[in-house]
C-alpha cells in the first residue's frame, strides 16, 4: 500500500496552524518562497463566466483554499499526523487520505486496458471486432435473424435511425422515464447527436449481425438511475404487460438489457434488488414471477456492467466495484447472458465488471460473466463514432443470438442451450477454464453455429 496524506484549509494560515497542530516544521514541506507570500494560494482553478471570460475575484487574497502533500514524510510520521489530525476541530475538512494499493494495478500492461490511459492502442475498428468473433459464419450460414423479434430495453431508439441503418422497426411500449412518457421510436435524448446516443450505439450492432430481425422499442430508462427500488419496480411492471401483449409462445424473442446497477447506494434498502432473487423484477426475468414460463422462450441478454476493478465507472463507490461484488441484480442470474468486455483485438477492458455473481442467484452464480464479446471500437469510416461500455459488448451478443435463432427458434433449443452453446464454442483465454474477467472465453460465432449443429442438427431457415 501507498499512503498520501495531504492537508487542505480555506488560508495558508489555517493551513499553517493545522500543520503546528500535527508538530510538523512548515519548512519541511513547503518551499521557501510560499512560506514568505502568507496570501498565495495553490488553487489552480479560475471563475469563467458563461462566455468563458475570467471572473475577477473580488478578494485575491481570500479563502480560496490552499492544500499540502506530505507524501514526503515517513509512514510513521504519516501515520501519527493523521491520528493527531483525527482529534482536530474541523478535522474533517482539514485532512485526506489517499490510499492507493499497488497490487490492484501490478498486472502486467497486455493483462488489462483502460480507455485513456495510454496502455495500448486507444481504439480498434468495427471490422476488427467482427473478425475477433467471426462475425461472417452468420451470413454465410445464411442466419439473418428472419422471423426473430428483438426489444431495446434501454432510454429510447429512433425509428428512423433504425431504418436509415437498413434494419426493421417493428413499434414498442410507451414507457415513464425521468417524470415523462417516452414514445417509442421517438429515440428523443437532448443535447446529443442522433448517431451517439446510447440506443444508436447498440443498434448498429444489433443490425449488423441480424439485419432482418423486428427490433421493438422499450424506452423504460431514466438518465440515471438514482432510486434503484422505483426503477426496478417500474421495469417489472413494464417488462411485464409488454410480454404480455407482445411474446407469444410460438416466436423467438430476444431482450436486450444493456444497463446495469453502478451505485447500490440507490437502494432504499441496500440489496433489496442487487442481491434479492425474490425482487419482483428478477423473478419475472427467471420466468418464475407474474408470468411464468417466460424465461423458457425469451433470450435474455445483460450487459455485465462498467464497475471492473482498474478503470470503472465513476459513479461506482469502491465497495461496488470489486471482483465478485460488480454483477448485480438480474444481470447476476443463472438464467441470463450475461456480457463481458474485451477489445477489438481481445484484450479485456478494466472497466468491465468481474465475476462471481452475487451471492444467493443460483448455483451458476460463480458463472457470471457467461463469456465476453468486443467493446471499444469504431466505425471504420468514423473515428469519432465509438461503441463502448460493456453495454456495446452485449449488443454484439444480441444481435448474434437474433441471428441464429433463425435457424434455431426456441420451441426446438431453449434459452439455456442457446446460452450452453455460445459458453462452450467461447474462444478460451484462461486454459480452457472459467475466469471472473472474460467468463468461458470471447464469443466465437463459427464455433457456436457447428456445436448447434453438432447438438440439435442443422438450422431450419424460414
Amino acid at each position: 500500500m501507498a499512503l498520501d496524506l495531504f492537508l487542505f484549509a480555506e488560508n495558508k494560515d489555517m493551513l499553517l496552524t493545522l500543520l503546528g497542530a500535527a508538530d510538523v516544521d512548515p519548512n519541511d514541506v513547503l518551499p521557501a518562497s510560499t512560506l514568505s507570500d502568507r496570501s498565495q494560494t495553490n488553487n489552480p482553478w479560475t471563475l469563467v463566466d458563461e462566455k468563458g471570460n475570467e471572473v475577477e475575484d473580488p478578494d485575491p487574497a481570500g479563502d480560496r483554499g490552499f492544500s499540502v502533500s506530505l507524501r514526503e514524510l515517513d509512514e510513521a510520521t504519516k501515520i501519527e499526523v493523521f491520528q493527531k489530525m483525527r482529534g482536530t476541530e474541523r478535522a474533517d475538512r482539514a485532512i485526506g487520505i489517499e490510499i492507493n494499493p499497488t497490487r490492484l494495478d501490478s498486472a502486467l500492461r497486455g493483462q488489462h486496458w483502460c480507455s485513456g490511459a495510454g496502455k495500448g492502442y486507444q481504439y480498434g475498428t468495427r471490422d476488427q471486432a467482427e473478425r475477433l468473433i467471426n462475425l461472417s459464419a452468420l451470413k454465410s450460414a445464411g442466419l439473418t435473424g428472419h422471423g426473430v423479434n428483438i426489444v431495446v430495453v434501454d432510454q429510447g431508439i429512433n425509428k428512423d435511425y433504425v431504418e436509415s441503418l437498413g434494419g426493421i422497426y417493428a413499434g414498442g411500449m410507451k414507457a415513464k422515464a425521468d417524470g415523462q412518457l417516452k414514445i417509442p421510436g421517438e429515440g428523443k435524448f437532448p443535447h446529443t447527436n442522433l448517431r451517439k446516443r446510447h440506443g444508436s450505439m447498440l443498434l448498429r450492432s444489433i443490425v449488423k449481425a441480424a439485419p432482418n430481425a423486428r427490433i421493438f422499442d422499450l424506452p423504460l430508462l431514466p438518465k440515471r438511475i438514482d432510486d434503484v427500488g422505483e426503477f426496478t419496480v417500474l421495469a417489472a411492471l413494464a417488462k411485464f404487460l409488454f410480454a404480455k401483449k407482445h411474446v407469444p409462445p410460438n416466436e423467438s424473442w430476444v431482450f436486450l438489457n444493456a444497463w446495469g446497477i453502478v451505485n447500490r447506494f440507490g437502494e432504499s434498502i441496500r440489496g433489496d434488488y442487487t442481491k434479492n432473487p425474490f425482487h419482483p423484477l428478477n423473478l419475472l426475468v427467471s420466468g418464475l414471477g407474474p408470468f411464468p414460463g417466460l424465461g423458457d422462450r425469451t433470450d435474455v441478454v445483460f450487459a455485465a456492467g462498467n464497475n471492473g476493478q482498474f478503470c470503472a465507472d465513476p459513479r461506482a463507490p469502491g465497495y461496488d466495484r470489486l471482483p465478485g461484488n460488480a454483477i448485480f441484480g438480474a444481470n447476476a442470474l443463472p438464467d441470463v447472458t450475461s456480457v463481458g468486455a474485451v477489445r477489438a483485438d481481445g484484450k479485456w477492458i478494466g472497466m468491465s465488471s468481474q465475476g462471481p455473481g452475487v451471492f444467493g442467484f443460483g448455483d451458476e452464480r460463480d458463472h457470471k460473466p457467461d463469456f465476453a464479446a468486443p467493446s471499444w471500437f469504431a466505425e471504420p469510416q468514423d473515428a469519432a463514432l465509438r461503441s463502448g461500455g460493456t453495454s456495446a459488448a452485449s449488443a454484439v451478443v444480441a444481435g448474434a443470438i437474433a441471428a441464429l435463432r433463425q435457424g434455431w427458434q426456441t420451441n426446438k433449443v431453449t434459452p439455456k442451450q442457446m446460452r450452453a452453446a455460445l459458453i462452450d464454442s467461447a474462444r478460451k483465454v484462461d486454459r480452457g477454464a472459467w475466469n471472473a474477467r472474460t467468463g468461458a472465453g470471447i464469443l466465437d460465432l463459427d464455433a457456436a453455429i457447428e456445436i448447434l449443429t453438432e447438438r440439435h442438427g442443422p438450422p431450419l431457415l424460414s
